[in-house]
């Protein structure tokens, strides 16, 4: 969906170099939103939906009693906050919620900016190769006893210390001329000043957009490395599309968003087949599900809380999947694979899918990845998919 109404984007390569600790940014396409400082917040584990709502009136409160600069400092834009939700709800990270002080729309970059050239000091996979092949493998055990768990998905992390602190703003521009159709973004998630930790990445995939009654959702599920020789691309892509194991892998995603948006939409659309999803690095099978929505006061949030997560990040039925991950999994996903954006007062909004991401502090970034297993999976292949998903955070910081 379009970005929120307000003055014409700040075009140019400059228009990041404006981000300073503490802003905020979601981008979809060409067109993203800055924030700056913070208005209101908080950071609730239930009543998700009702909370944003309630912030949502509290800053419509605040900029009618303040109506003329509050015009300047929002460019515009009717109140709107930006948001992340955590993987698991019962985890230990919470929601965090926040309506930004000041609001700028900005387009994409449009130079290409140089890498920064950061050196490595230190470098540990979680789990290791071996490791998570095995858990791979256990995986599919369990999917081929008697069980009703169809797919699951496991991930593994990278963590980094780099010999300089995170270049964000130049980060964050490279992400988004390399994902021009996804969604970049960069909240900070906790900290003060300049210590601020981030969560931060390029999302391809777009948990769902609300624009009235409209609703849109785009799944990925199914991928392949994409190759520099046209024609060997090519054939890449057909054979994602004619696979069986990622068909399946795909199909069960679809049915499950169905069944949560059936009973909510007047008219839903979902394509009997997948298409192709290209990055930079990555092919996707993704089936565009469009509706129009039987209860206008369902807003954009309260969608991507009833569809979050979808078996593109956990698996199906989401309570067994999440079980299996938690046992074969070392480590506590906090906001991967979780869900990034934002909603306005008005209930529209656009949330990604939070993947190809990191959480950066200083020096130190955890990069996540993770593969979805379905019975045909190959340990080493799955391996080497999260492989080519951490690419994307890699490719931004120059390394390799």
């Amino acid at each position: 969906m379009d970005m929120p109404a307000g003055k014409p984007c700040d075009p140019g390569a400059d228009a990041l170099s404006g981000f300073l600790p503490g802003d905020s940014l979601f981008s979809t396409g060409g067109a993203g939103i800055h924030g700056r400082g913070c208005l209101l917040q908080a950071a609730p584990r239930e009543d998700v939906g009702a909370c944003a709502a309630h912030l949502l009136a509290q800053a419509a409160e605040l900029h009618a009693d303040a109506a003329p600069a509050t015009a300047r400092a929002t460019d515009g834009m009717r109140p709107l906050l930006l948001g992340l939700l955590p993987y698991d709800p019962a985890g230990p990270a919470s929601a965090q919620l926040r309506v930004p002080r000041c609001l700028r729309r900005i387009a994409a970059p449009h130079e290409p900016l140089a890498a920064p050239g950061a050196a490595i000091l230190q470098r540990r996979e979680h789990p290791e190769r071996d490791e998570y092949e095995r858990a791979v493998g256990a995986a599919l055990e369990r999917l081929g006893r008697d069980t009703p768990l169809r797919k699951l998905v496991l991930s593994r992390t990278l963590e980094l210390e780099l010999d300089r602190p995170l270049d964000l703003p130049g980060v964050l521009a490279r992400l988004w001329r390399a994902s021009p159709h996804g969604h970049t973004y960069a909240l900070p998630v906790s900290g003060i000043g300049a210590e601020q930790d981030y969560f931060l990445g390029a999302s391809p995939e777009l948990l769902v957009s609300r624009e009235g009654r409209r609703v849109r959702v785009h799944p990925l599920a199914g991928t392949a490395a994409r190759h520099p020789d046209a024609a060997e691309d090519a054939r890449i892509a057909q054979a994602l599309l004619a696979s069986p194991k990622d068909r399946l892998e795909h199909a069960v995603v679809v049915e499950a968003i169905e069944a949560v948006l059936r009973p909510l939409c007047r008219t839903l659309n979902v394509p009997a087949q997948p298409g192709l999803t290209s990055t930079a690095r990555l092919w996707h099978l993704g089936t565009l599900i469009e509706g129009e929505l039987a209860d206008p006061a369902i807003s954009a949030l309260d969608l991507a809380v009833a569809l979050h997560p979808t078996p593109a990040v956990c698996g199906l039925p989401t309570a067994d999947a999440r079980r299996a991950i938690a046992a074969l999994e070392p480590f506590e996903r906090g906001y991967f694979a979780g869900a990034v954006g934002w909603c306005d007062i008005a209930g529209d909004g656009a949330w990604a899918v939070a993947i190809r991401c990191a959480r950066a502090s200083g020096r130190r970034l955890t990069l996540s990845a993770g593969a979805g297993i379905v019975p045909g999976s190959v340990p080493e292949l799955e391996y080497r998919e999260t492989g080519n998903k951490l690419r994307t955070i890699l490719d931004a910081l120059g390394l390799h």
